[in-house]
């Protein structure tokens, strides 16, 4: 009998603002409206069967889940804490124009030990430009309250290849994130979404040089700080990697729960209704399903397990697959000999060069269908 899934993420889609980059599934905060969606939220929750105690981790994330009215945001987190087992990562997402001293109490009453703070820029041109809300003074306060409250793992989000970023803005940022001493820091090019704010209004992308240049200048920072990046967009000091975003990352199985969420149980891949009255109307109706084929199985694995710089190993690749990593992707030898794949310790892996050309080493890895 196949082992349940031992990680659960939660959607809170609701915001005080929309940012300008942002096309998830996201709505702006009306009192009335998140009042209806949380008892929906529960309703699908239950449906799951979780067995408390049960999970190892939990996240619940956005839109801006900090964003709730503080009775709300207590309910929410008082149903989730029973579900997490003894030493479970419990992760809330934060923005730090809405993280207040109460937000952080019932934050640490209830169990969570990590918060993902969305910083993005310490440039107050382009947190306007972003439609963030929050100033540099903020993200230092919130950082000083979680010390306080005993919430000690943190991330903060570090966005670069901003529109209009200069090289001094972006050395700045790189020196602000890099000084703060949080245990994990989150790295991301921006991608404009056609929906996004920024997409409407023709923005456009940094080159690719470019955005390849500044994540060099950011990877060679960072392991200089201590930092040891564990996936191709994530930092972390000696033992604060993130235990939930790995269950993505190792392609394992996890609910989701929420608008628009995303879960993998049971071999199906689902993706839940993005309509917030037909949500609250009918929680556990989905709008798409997807039974993962061999192939398709195969696809997933490669593109999550060789985002992460250790890979993974021949023995789990050839329990899940029968069949060896070369008898499968016979073109990964080619890659090893161009210096973009690494086989050691009976682990496959790519290189520095292979991280940062990992779309194509994806495409040529892929068997001819």
């Amino acid at each position: 009998m196949p082992s349940l899934p031992r990680s659960l993420y939660v959607h809170v889609p609701f915001c005080r603002d929309i940012c300008s980059y942002c096309d998830f599934c996201k709505l702006i905060y009306r009192e009335p409206w998140a009042r209806e969606y949380i008892p929906a939220l529960f309703d699908e929750i239950d449906s799951f069967r979780i067995v408390p105690n049960s999970l190892e981790t939990l996240y619940v994330g956005g839109g801006t889940p900090t964003s709730l009215a503080d009775p709300l945001f207590t309910s929410l987190l008082q149903r989730l804490a029973p579900l997490l087992g003894p030493g479970g990562e419990f992760t809330v997402e934060a923005n730090p124009d809405s993280l207040s001293a109460e937000k952080v109490a019932i934050m640490a009453r209830n169990g969570v030990n990590r918060v993902s703070l969305g910083v993005q820029t310490f440039s107050p041109r382009l947190l306007a430009l972003l439609r963030r809300h929050h100033t540099p003074e903020n993200v230092r306060e919130c950082l000083q309250m979680l010390a306080r409250a005993g919430i000690a793992n943190v991330n903060v989000d570090f966005m670069y290849a901003l529109p209009g970023e200069t090289p001094e803005e972006f050395e700045r940022d790189l020196l602000a994130f890099s000084g703060l001493g949080v245990p994990h820091i989150s790295t991301y090019s921006l991608i404009l979404e056609s929906g996004s704010i920024l997409g409407v209004r023709g923005y456009q992308e940094a080159s690719q040089d470019v955005q390849a240049d500044m994540y060099e200048a950011i990877l060679d920072v960072l392991r200089k700080k201590g930092y040891r990046r564990y996936e191709v967009s994530n930092f972390a000091l000696k033992g604060s990697e993130s235990r939930h975003n790995r269950t993505y990352w190792k392609d394992e199985e996890y609910y989701g729960a929420g608008l628009g969420a995303s879960g993998y149980v049971g071999g199906v891949r689902y993706t839940n209704v993005r309509s917030l009255p037909l949500y609250i109307k009918n929680a556990r109706k989905r709008e798409t399903e997807e039974v993962v084929s061999k192939d398709d199985d195969l696809r997933y694995f490669l593109l999550t397990n060789l985002r992460l710089e250790e890979g993974f190993r021949e023995i789990d690749f050839e329990k899940r697959f029968h069949s060896s990593f070369l008898e499968k992707c016979p073109k990964a030898a080619a890659l090893q000999e161009r210096g973009l794949l690494v086989a050691t310790n009976d682990r496959w892996a790519c290189t520095d060069r292979g991280l940062l050309l990992l779309d194509s080493v994806l495409v040529d890895l892929f068997p001819e269908t």
